[in-house]
């Protein structure tokens, strides 16, 4: 069963077929992607975010998706930096750090969909007074945001 009625999905498209500029890839990690997994919140969730992203992916020609295994390939982890799952790492004309953590489902999706269109331009919609402020900044910074329904 998919995630997104057939109003959300033509919505959705619409926006990335106006708003992408580049290509995305979509770099997913999950405990496993295949054979024996041990059962857990941790395996659910990160097939249920595959599904999304599937379905996302599925969306624009622009849009990649690659799947990967926490446990059988813990190279492709290292080098995206990738320690826990669900995690997606999100990639434009270079990699900007962006990663996302858990599952895209609620108001989360919104933020998924924000991410992949940012990255694909390149940059984020900031106020310039934030442009200014991280600017100014003597050394890369780890930011972190959190999001949790209230």
């Amino acid at each position: 069963m998919p995630f997104l009625n057939d109003q959300d999905a033509a919505f959705v498209r619409k926006r990335f077929e106006q708003e992408l500029s580049h290509d995305v890839t979509l770099e997913f990690f999950a405990p496993s992607t295949g054979g024996l997994t041990l059962p857990g919140q941790d395996a659910e969730i990160a097939e249920y975010t595959k599904q999304i992203l599937t379905e996302v992916a599925g969306l624009s020609p622009k849009i990649q998706l690659n799947l990967h295994s926490l446990i059988a390939e813990p190279e492709v982890a290292q080098r995206f930096g990738i320690t826990r799952t669900p995690a997606t790492a999100v990639i434009g004309a270079e990699d900007y750090g962006v990663r996302f953590y858990g599952m895209p489902a609620g108001y989360e999706f919104a933020t998924l969909l924000e991410l992949i269109i940012d990255v694909s331009k390149g940059s984020p919609a900031l106020a310039e007074g934030s442009k200014d402020v991280l600017g100014k900044l003597q050394e890369d910074a780890h930011i972190q945001v959190f999001v949790t329904p209230t």
